[in-house]
């Protein structure tokens, strides 16, 4: 059985890290928006921490529709039912958003990117001259 080499897949993968990384930055592009904006608060209706590694999340009511909000377990454990969250609505895209400084798109941003740069820069000619 033939494996495929990193050559043959080698335009696929930068193909979808460029996306990656368009996708991340149209997000951080919104997020800065988001961050500008003054949050209201919102009552916990329910709420769905994971003991393990995982998506845990909370669920607010707004204009007679649950939300979901995702976040971190240690962090949805600090907003147990009834209690008090503040977010910030994107109505473009209709979802919530905590404000965090951009911490976690800002982190995929740069992964993503970090990830293209090394996918884009020719190992096998580099390291072929450098043994010469």
């Amino acid at each position: 059985m033939s494996y495929l080499s990193y050559s043959k897949i080698r335009p696929f993968l930068i193909g979808i890290l460029a996306i990656g990384v368009a996708c991340n930055l149209y997000f951080y592009r919104e997020d800065v928006k988001m961050e500008k904006v003054v949050p209201q608060s919102f009552v916990v209706v329910e709420q769905y921490c994971r003991a393990s590694k995982g998506s845990s999340s909370i669920n607010i009511k707004y204009n007679g529709d649950q939300y979901s909000v995702r976040m971190a377990n240690g962090e949805c454990l600090k907003y147990p039912v009834g209690a008090e969250i503040k977010l910030v609505y994107n109505d473009t895209h209709d979802y919530f958003y905590k404000q965090d400084g951009l911490a976690k798109v800002s982190f995929r941003l740069f992964l993503f990117s970090f990830l293209l740069l090394l996918s884009v820069v020719p190992w096998n000619r580099l390291l072929k001259k450098k043994l010469k």
